[in-house]
């Protein structure tokens, strides 16, 4: 099974029940269902004649807890959340604009409804409550570009945060002011990371 896209995708991500998913890049922003046999386009979220940069995304995270709710990571440096739920045919809900360049990555909390973490080119990683218009934290890892967040799937407080330099962080949400735990795991860039899923 496969699907021929209209442009290059950046990221996908998958809905809680494995029957959509969604695909964002720098020109794309679709959702397919997932049929037996085929993807079938269910979506297009590009709406309007000439679409802003806050549709070319770098990264798509879909909600798990709510079906309705997509959150994406600009290119123009916004974090961009998507009600799918709206009436009406644009779905962009918030607009968070407080990162100076890119970000490459976006990140629910696994079981705090309201929390997103994005991570950004400008080496800043901010912790959004979604019923604020604003951050309620940022992190510096006083390094390169931040790469990947990942919140822990058992460690309620805790996220990983890696980097351009090949840095890995990890941080207590509650203490914004430093990481808790830094180790270099490669020499060039780390891309993504991911927590095991039963050990600590």
């Amino acid at each position: 099974m496969f699907c021929h896209l209209d442009a290059p995708a950046n990221a996908i991500s998958v809905c809680r029940d494995a029957a959509q998913v969604v695909v964002a890049g720098r020109n794309i922003f679709k959702i397919y269902s997932i049929e037996e046999e085929q993807f079938v386009e269910k979506l297009n979220l590009r709406v309007g004649r000439k679409p802003s940069l806050n549709f070319s995304c770098a990264d798509v995270v879909w909600h798990q807890m709510d079906e309705n709710l997509l959150a994406t990571a600009a290119t123009n440096g916004v974090v961009v959340t998507w009600n799918l739920g709206k009436p009406s045919r644009n779905k962009q809900d918030q607009l968070f604009t407080e990162h100076k360049r890119t970000v490459n990555k976006v990140c629910f909390h696994p079981t705090e409804v309201y929390m997103l973490l994005s991570g950004s080119q400008d080496g800043y990683m901010k912790c959004f409550d979604l019923r604020k218009k604003d951050s309620v934290s940022t992190f510096s890892g006083q390094s390169e570009s931040v790469r990947d967040v990942q919140f822990s799937i058992r460690d309620y407080f805790t996220f990983a945060a890696t980097f351009e330099n090949g840095n890995v962080q990890l941080w207590d949400i509650r203490r914004p002011d430093r990481y808790e735990r830094m180790f270099t795991a490669h020499n060039g860039p780390v891309f993504c990371c991911d927590w095991h899923p039963e050990d600590r």
